[in-house]
């Protein structure tokens, strides 16, 4: 199963709120742009940039608000332990 298919397995079954939450993540993540080829001892992306898009995402409403229903969660003891960190999906799917 390719990594796309898992995140999907994991997804699909996830109510539309926390949906909402991994696809602002996925957006976020798209933000970042890597050069194809960074010089060595070059960080892929350069601080401003990083800096700016970090700043943007924690500007969001939506952001915040989902972080703090993680904290939540967390507090409710709505987690998962990650058994075998080399291979996460099989240790969170039940």
């Amino acid at each position: 199963m390719t990594t796309a298919e898992k995140i999907y397995k994991v997804v699909k079954e996830l109510p539309e709120p926390m949906r909402q939450e991994v696809l602002d993540f996925v957006e976020f993540l798209k933000q970042k742009t890597i050069p194809d080829e960074p010089q060595s001892g070059n960080l892929a992306i350069p601080p401003r940039q990083l800096s700016r898009n970090t700043d943007d995402y924690f500007d969001n409403p939506q952001v915040m608000e989902a972080i703090e229903r993680g904290r939540e969660d967390i507090k409710a003891g709505r987690v998962k332990t990650i058994t075998d960190p080399n291979n996460i999906w099989d240790s969170v799917l039940p």
